[in-house]
């Protein structure tokens, strides 16, 4: 059997990162085993659909790494991979049901089932479908049709048990009569979910169904359509919710960064990919830096825990960062431009992989670069962080810094490690070494007590710009003292 995995979200948002980690999962585990990953877009909930919300979700899925052997904008030969464009197939499964006996028209209209289940629930009964409209026989149907009803289609439930074998958590059992007979067609002519998903998932020859737990409840009204088409249900495999740092629902109600809002701020995508996939499973290893040739080798359905897991974002950054560390300079530096524009990151003088190396280690998101890229790109006039202006308060730090002036001036081969040299002379000059020398020098040049090496700033900043902005701190350090 070719394994075929798909995933289906709907067009009504961007991705958070639960629906961004089922997503990867599906996508692990058909090229674990060498089979198809299949991309579907459920866009039948017209009233929520949103305009270019397909196009995005597509191109985030892509940033992230991910490709799929048939959907959308690539075809294949289950197709076509939006819902909106397989209502025949839904009308010819439908009649299927009705001529065989397990599914009746209903003509029951939206405010006559709301009265029932209102009136059910007062009762404290279940508020399901009473069966009205279930041995209707001809006659009736034609006297309602001609007052203008237009029906739904319902699933005739049968009586007893359904029992669902999920992969986590093994037979989990369901009593029938806690649905009642179920619409698959509404009388609009779309399908309802369980129904579409169904007909989708058989069609296309969806081999394992990995999705979020939160579809469980919905697997025996699904099981109970393939019992009735005679059809080969899918393995099932429900992995446990993701939640927020605080426990609450992952969503954007509560803060939650949609996938594409993080690859915007610059995660590394293979961090995503690696720490979304190891929020359900752990590798045999123990190793949490997992690249996604290994996760594809390693991955393990049998693996999958139960119990929900929380997103923590620090691991995210932190992990982030770990790739990249493994990052070449000129891969950083050209996702430093993707991510900030190259306005935000001018390539002086051919800085740029300079720029990059330097700050290598001090980042885990390719925006925080901006925190750091000030400090090469020195404003004018030049600003200080109050930690800077308090190391510049020092005592004999003005006359250390003319020091460094007076030697820098006479630097002629200038490069990062002359510059520093020249540091040093003005260093013993000043009677000053160490962290009485080169954090002044650090807080002037830059702005800031923490940063990238002094030799990197020397060497992108050049002669002119370095000093111009020592001689600007001077000045402006003689102006909040009297001094001249």
């Amino acid at each position: 059997m070719t394994v075929r995995t798909r995933f289906a979200p709907s067009p009504t948002g961007d991705l958070h990162l639960g629906n961004a980690r089922i997503a990867i999962l599906n996508w692990l585990y058909a090229r674990h085993c060498g089979g198809r990953f299949v991309l579907r877009i459920e866009d039948t909930d017209v009233d929520r659909n949103l305009p270019h919300s397909e196009a995005e979700i597509l191109d985030s899925l892509y940033r992230l790494g991910l490709d799929w052997d048939e959907g959308p904008d690539v075809g294949g030969d289950h197709g076509p991979y939006r819902q909106s464009q397989r209502t025949a197939s839904y009308h010819d499964y439908a009649e299927r049901l009705l001529e065989a006996g397990a599914a009746f028209r209903c003509y029951c209209t939206a405010d006559e089932i709301e009265a029932k289940n209102e009136a059910a629930l007062a009762r404290g009964g279940n508020p399901i479908y009473d069966g009205t409209c279930r041995d209707l026989n001809s006659d009736d149907e034609q006297r309602l049709r001609d007052r203008g009803i237009v029906p739904s289609v319902r699933f005739i439930v049968p009586a007893g048990q359904v029992v669902v074998y999920d992969v986590v958590r093994g037979a989990v059992t369901f009593d029938a009569a806690e649905f009642g007979d179920f619409v698959i067609l509404k009388s609009d002519g779309l399908p309802t979910y369980n129904f579409a998903v169904v007909v989708d998932d058989a069609a296309m020859e969806i081999s394992h169904v990995i999705r979020g737990v939160g579809h469980l409840a919905n697997t025996p009204r699904q099981a109970m359509i393939y019992q009735a088409l005679e059809l080969n249900a899918p393995t099932f495999v429900h992995v446990p919710h993701v939640m927020g740092p605080d426990g609450s629902p992952l969503s954007k109600r509560h803060g939650a960064r949609s996938l594409r809002e993080h690859l915007d701020v610059g995660y590394h995508p293979d961090a995503l990919v690696n720490y979304l996939s190891l929020l359900s499973w752990s590798s045999p290893s123990g190793d949490e830096v997992l690249p996604p040739n290994r996760l594809i080798e390693e991955i393990d359905l049998g693996r999958l825990g139960a119990s929900d897991v929380r997103l923590d974002p620090e691991k995210l950054e932190w992990l982030s960062g770990e790739y990249i560390r493994l990052m070449r300079p000129e891969e950083l530096a050209e996702r430093i431009v993707e991510t900030l524009g190259p306005k935000a990151f001018p390539d002086v003088r051919g800085s740029r992989i300079r720029i990059a190396s330097a700050i290598h280690k001090r980042v885990n998101t390719f925006s925080a670069a901006s925190r750091f890229l000030p400090q090469f790109y020195p404003p004018d006039p030049m600003q200080w962080e109050p930690e800077a202006m308090e190391c510049l308060r020092g005592a004999g730090v003005l006359r250390t810094l003319k020091e460094v002036i007076k030697t820098l001036m006479g630097v002629e081969d200038w490069n990062g490690e002359t510059a520093m040299a020249g540091i040093r002379v003005a260093g013993k000059e000043a009677g000053v070494k160490g962290r009485q020398l080169f954090m002044p020098v650090r807080a002037a040049l830059t702005g800031s007590v923490q940063g990238p090496e002094l030799v990197d700033v020397f060497e992108v900043q050049g002669k002119a710009t370095t000093l111009r902005v020592i001689t600007q701190t001077c000045r402006h350090l003689e102006a909040a003292s009297g001094e001249q």
